[in-house]
């Protein structure tokens, strides 16, 4: 259940404690702070966009005003230059051109020849296709993202989730990017070239030091050290050397 201002500013104010010897009440200043800000950023998507934020843009602009100072005012002027935050389907405060320009700049990486732009401008003003626009860039940064983090196309879950969020919740390409750096096939990707050095390392030590390949119960044991101990090709230098295959080779 979303609490309102008042309410969360009411949940700031401790009734029950208070200043010694005064009766005043003793607020809470990292709430107070944090309702202050929410009530700025709604102020803002109201002026400008005539709705209230998502749960998911109050964190951004918060972490935004915690982080970077933002106020107010910067909020509004955000809101006012985000073509991905207007309202596309009726044009209030976007331009055709605009749209047209966005979603050439998101497919084609260039900016609309005079026909194109011409052409897509009347099919926007005149057939509705403001919608179809958006969604075509959404699309596009939805793969461009995929393709550099995971090295894959999106998938039909993974491409539908994201487009809701940038149509929807007003995500950019960042917020995509973020989204799968954190996510678990990405972290699953990270493990399994880490395993793929450390194993190079392990060949390597061997290779150098006992001059054959490691066998699967030594490659095992020593990937280990380096993943969960964080041994470095020294330290597998150094522990063949101990081994006493080592020194039966160099008596």
């Amino acid at each position: 259940m979303t609490l309102t201002i008042a309410a969360l500013l009411a949940l700031a104010v401790d009734a029950g404690g208070g200043v010694a010897g005064t009766g005043a009440p003793l607020v809470r200043p990292a709430l107070l702070a944090s309702v202050a800000q929410d009530a700025a950023i709604t102020r803002a998507f109201r002026v400008v966009l005539n709705r209230d934020p998502s749960s998911f843009e109050l964190r951004r602009y918060r972490m935004l005003m915690e982080q970077d100072g933002w106020s107010e005012s910067d909020i509004r002027r955000d809101l006012r230059e985000r073509s991905d935050y207007r309202p596309f389907r009726t044009l209030r405060g976007v331009s055709a051109d605009d749209i047209v320009r966005r979603a050439y700049q998101d497919i084609l990486g260039r900016d609309p020849d005079p026909d194109g732009l011409r052409n897509y401008r009347s099919k926007i003003l005149n057939d509705g296709w403001a919608v179809n626009f958006r969604t075509a860039s959404a699309d596009r940064i939805i793969r461009r993202a995929y393709q550099d983090i995971l090295g894959r196309e999106p998938d039909p879950a993974g491409l539908r989730n994201y487009r809701r969020a940038i149509l929807e919740e007003g995500w950019d390409e960042q917020d995509v990017r973020q989204a799968l750096i954190r996510s678990p096939e990405r972290r699953q990707q990270r493990i399994g070239a880490s395993t793929g050095q450390a194993e190079d390392m392990v060949r390597r030590a061997y290779r150098s030091v006992l001059g054959r390949e490691p066998d699967p119960s030594g490659m095992s044991h020593y990937t280990a050290k380096v993943l969960l101990e964080h041994w470095t090709e020294e330290d597998l230098v150094q522990a063949l050397r101990d081994s006493d295959e080592y020194r039966e080779k160099h008596r």
